[in-house]
């Protein structure tokens, strides 16, 4: 077969090949997906298959993706893999993984994977994948937690295969240490599948272009993104720019502040006066929170370059040691994402008078509101398993916030149907809430109201992790707030977070926030106002209250 020609300096055959790198990692993020066992993985799609150079670079991510593992991912294997396993130590067949938060996403449940990939017997390149297990041992997923230690299993980086055959010790350890083993390991197969995919897949293209190793491809595209990043930065004015945002937290609220210093063509984010570390598991180690600083750049600065190691490369952040956003390892931190999803919108409203038409307003799907569903069937085995649940995503410059949407985590929700095969219960309701989006010239995002009731005939145990139930999603350029979540046992109102058990019969009711507004709300058009009221998402009199419209109108 002929051999295509890998002309490095030809635009077009470099968009081709570029183009090849991100189809290989989407075909293993196919395999993941299609071979996992649980719900969180096959259905919510919380993962990410990734290809790596040889230096653990992040050369091409798959197209759907959760934003924290993009740069998770090349910083573990930087910063940690590449280095206690040098390439003297690998064997092709090997591989390497952890769920060290320390090391990953900032939580047990994540699983950080990566496998060599060889050609003519030398490491070429590595495929990565990051994957939320459905369990991880200890306390089940929730935010009531003192220590890591109470969290669950923690392994280091291990050979979880070696030369091609499963490390049976530590799958063992593993498979004894955690609710639903069969669903774990079969998690743990689909990524070692979906790693191997990558590797076969990228020899394969490597072979066509008659190349030996990537990591010359790898600094052109490295190259390019990053001069394409630095030349947006520089169109913004030099300045320090600051915000503060106050969350629920557990008691007393937390303070999240945030200083965006833009010199020339670099920025520089510094968390200092953030609330202090917390003895509850929401806490959010320096990888989790870096990835949500750079992502909230990257969506102002250039959202259309794929994801890759030059895109991130001018953006740098710090926290003070002990603080919320930069906790001592002892720390507990498997609900993290209830403070860290919040980092892109207080990023978006420190930049509203820099970049107004970029930012959006504050979203009630960050974060996530995640209820697991814990308990035993008839036969003494445990269930488990985690819904989504989505808040309205803040107003932009152009259109009204989309409701009910994940924001910044991209995770997907069970669909009802494959959600009650899993766990005893009965989806009521799932509906919008009128009013609940923050007005605005484009109104935030609506929330929704779902109910959930035990149908089991033993207790169940609903693990929640809800946020914005005190404090609103706020809005930007002008937009208001939009409405507080709310959690209801029985129709009575309930502390939002860890555990809440349900007796037979019980339902529990959550009503996610409405996403904050973009733009002065007098400034909207009379058109969508009028849409809005045929279509219910606002009432008649938040017509006049909120918009100005005339009574008979309305």
């Amino acid at each position: 077969m002929a051999k295509l020609t890998a002309d490095l300096t030809d635009p077009i055959t470099l968009q081709v090949m570029w183009n090849r790198l991100i189809f290989i990692a989407d075909q293993a993020d196919n395999v993941l997906g299609r071979t996992a066992f649980s719900p969180i993985v096959r259905e919510n799609h919380d993962y990410v298959t990734v290809l790596l150079d040889s230096r653990g670079q992040a050369l091409a991510q798959c197209t759907w993706s959760i934003p924290v593992f993009i740069s998770s991912l090349p910083a573990a294997a930087q910063n940690h893999f590449l280095k206690k396993f040098t390439p003297d130590m690998l064997e092709e067949g090997d591989v390497l993984a952890t769920n060290d938060p320390e090391i990953g996403t900032g939580h047990l449940p994540d699983v950080t994977m990566i496998t060599p990939i060889y050609k003519n017997g030398k490491i070429i390149a590595y495929a990565g994948s990051i994957a939320h297990l459905p369990d991880i041992g200890g306390r089940p997923l929730h935010s009531e937690a003192n220590d890591i230690f109470e969290e669950g299993i923690r392994f280091p980086i291990v050979k979880l295969h070696k030369k091609g055959v499963p490390n049976q010790d530590v799958l063992d350890v593993i498979a004894a240490s955690v609710r639903l083993p069969i669903e774990v390991q079969g998690d743990l197969d689909s990524m070692v599948a979906a790693n191997n995919v990558m590797g076969r897949e990228l020899l394969r293209f490597l072979d066509e272009y008659d190349l030996d190793e990537v990591d010359s491809l790898a600094d052109v595209i490295h190259g390019m993104s990053e001069r394409q990043t630095r030349s947006a930065i520089a169109k913004w004015p030099n300045g320090t720019y600051t915000s503060e945002v106050t969350l629920d937290g557990y008691s007393p609220l937390i303070v999240l502040k945030a200083a965006v210093t833009v010199e020339d063509d670099k920025i520089h984010v510094d968390y200092a006066g953030s609330s202090d570390q917390v003895l509850n598991s929401i806490n959010c180690r320096t990888n989790y929170r870096y990835a949500h600083t750079a992502y909230a750049l990257k969506c102002l600065l250039d959202p259309d370059t794929p994801n890759n190691e030059g895109c991130i490369t001018p953006f740098t952040d710090e926290a003070p040691f002990g603080s919320i956003l930069n906790p001592q390892p002892w720390t507990a931190g498997n609900s993290r994402n209830l403070i860290g999803h919040v980092i892109p919108s207080m990023i978006f409203k420190a930049l509203e008078n820099v970049a107004p038409n970029e930012v959006i307003g504050d979203s009630g799907g960050a974060p996530i509101w995640a209820a697991n569903c814990v308990g035993q069937r008839p036969d003494g085995t445990q269930y488990g398993s985690v819904q989504n649940f989505h808040g309205g995503q803040g107003g932009r410059s152009d259109s009204d916030g989309l409701d009910t949407l994940s924001f910044p985590s991209n995770c997907k929700v069970t669909a009802v149907e494959m959600f009650e095969l899993v766990v005893p219960v009965l989806t009521e309701c799932k509906e919008l809430i009128p009013d609940s989006g923050g007005a605005g010239k484009y109104r935030g995002g609506l929330g929704q109201r779902a109910v959930l009731r035990n149908l089991g005939d033993s207790p169940m145990s609903i693990y929640l992790a809800s946020e914005r139930t005190q404090i609103p999603c706020f809005g930007v350029t002008g937009g208001k707030d939009g409405r507080i979540g709310k959690v209801l046992k029985n129709d009575e109102p309930h502390f939002p977070k860890g555990k809440i058990s349900l007796a037979k019969g019980d339902y529990l009711t959550l009503e996610t926030p409405g996403g904050g507004g973009w733009g002065n709300p007098v400034e909207r058009p009379r058109d969508l106002i009028a849409e809005d009221l045929r279509l219910g998402l606002i009432t008649p009199q938040a017509a006049v209250d909120l918009y100005g419209m005339e009574e008979e109108k309305a």
